[in-house]
């Protein structure tokens, strides 16, 4: 076995004390940020110039060298909007993400104390049932009743059994020492039964500060959207209204028509890109007809798992934490490969995502949800619905990433699982 896959199948040790500390500190960062967040400027209107107010302004060189330069601030300030829109929903996504891994990590944390809190109560009770058994064998008045008591109780009344056992004078030699062992288990199992339940406590602040960030980062994605939207409608007039200005010359029907044509331009090209994603889809087969008999698909189909779901040292920072989904790739080289939709819903999540870069977020209902990352491009776009099989992005290297591949991961509830068994469970097997 690899060092990688021995990371990935050791159990973490986890300390209860340090593991609520780390959370707890986490949450308040969380909600400190959350609370920045909130804070905006407040909104006003832009006055945008008219071309009566170019063609007043040619009145006078100072009224033209003013508008000028209000033109100039206003393709200024769209630009710097933009940027700062850009950088936002970075931030959020990069805020958003690591929140989530801070609770996918978590979760298989406190699986894992709880397993060993079962492990050590089970061998606890073996070992108070031993006790119980060698008290039977003793022939002394008193001992007997309390040792029939040992061998049928549950665990929450032998430990007090096995004090009373412990405290009879007849107890020497080797039942002393099997009372020993039975009262250390006894005590393993209690310490590891707080642990479990302090990690499985902290899981709920952990899910709801990713939950919080995560609608910041939709939020912050819809924001730069609406300002790319704001700069392309106004940026052809500001331009063309700045040349007719700076060129000192009378404006004309040409200078108007010139924003209308490079709108409809514009829209155009839009429709044609559209047109051209639906044509993918279709070509390679996407759309329902593409799903399989249980209504899922494939969304990289004919691909291989290049990396597995589970705990790993992370290959770009080193980090150790829950490697939430698997990896798909094709042989033959993943940057640009058509991504489809793995089932039927509504695009909850379009844009950037941290670590896993471009993503997309599809809800299947009945809290069932699946995710694509470090996609190069994205062609859907939030609250969109899509059908099995979709063409919904092409598969890149965005974000934290070492090469082209499909970051896929499949949740219920908001709990990753593993996509094998999941899509497997659907008849989609990679």
């Amino acid at each position: 076995m690899n060092a990688a896959k021995k990371a990935r199948n050791r159990v973490t040790p986890v300390v209860a004390k340090r593991f609520a500390r780390v959370s707890g500190a986490f949450v308040v960062a969380v909600a400190l940020a959350i609370g920045a967040g909130q804070a905006s400027a407040p909104a006003y209107a832009v006055d945008y110039p008219s071309w009566s107010d170019v063609q007043a302004a040619q009145s006078s060189e100072t009224a033209k060298q003013a508008e000028i330069a209000k033109i100039k601030g206003l393709i200024a300030g769209l630009a710097s909007e933009t940027a700062a829109a850009q950088a936002l929903a970075q931030q959020r996504g990069n805020d958003y993400q690591e929140a989530q891994s801070k609770f996918d990590t978590a979760t298989v944390q406190a699986g894992e104390l709880k397993a060993d809190a079962e492990a050590k109560q089970a061998k606890a009770d073996a070992s108070i049932k031993q006790a119980g058994q060698l008290a039977a064998m003793m022939a002394r008045s008193g001992g007997g009743a309390l040792s029939v008591n040992l061998l049928v109780a549950d665990s929450s009344q032998a430990q007090a059994l096995l004090y009373q056992l412990g405290a009879m004078s007849q107890l020497t030699g080797s039942t002393a020492k099997i009372y020993a062992v039975a009262e250390r288990d006894s005590n393993e199992a209690s310490l590891a039964t707080a642990q479990a339940k302090v990690a499985a406590d902290a899981l709920g602040a952990l899910a709801a500060a990713a939950d919080a960030l995560r609608q910041q980062a939709v939020e912050a994605q819809q924001a730069l959207e609406s300002s790319l939207q704001t700069e392309k409608s106004h940026q052809v007039d500001l331009e063309t209204q700045l040349a007719v200005l700076s060129q000192n010359r009378v404006a004309t029907a040409a200078d108007y028509q010139a924003g209308v044509n490079a709108r409809a331009a514009q829209a155009a090209a839009e429709a044609a890109a559209a047109a051209a994603a639906a044509a993918a889809t279709r070509g390679s087969g996407g759309g329902s007809s593409y799903a399989n008999s249980s209504g899922w698909a494939n969304p990289l189909p004919g691909s291989h798992s290049s990396d597995e779901f589970g705990m790993r040292v992370n290959p770009v920072d080193g980090g150790y934490r829950l490697h939430a989904g698997i990896d798909l790739t094709y042989n033959g080289g993943t940057c640009g490969a058509p991504v489809y939709a793995a089932g039927g819903g509504t695009v909850t999540y379009a844009g950037y995502n941290g670590g896993l870069g471009n993503n997309v977020q599809i809800s299947h209902g009945d809290g069932i949800l699946t995710s694509y990352g470090h996609n190069t491009s994205l062609a859907v776009s939030y609250g969109q619905q899509v059908d099995a099989g979709q063409l919904i992005a092409y598969a890149g290297t965005t974000g934290n990433s070492t090469g082209c591949h499909v970051h896929f991961e499949t949740r219920v509830d908001g709990v990753p699982q593993n996509p094998r068994g999941f899509m497997a469970d659907r008849g989609v097997n990679f």
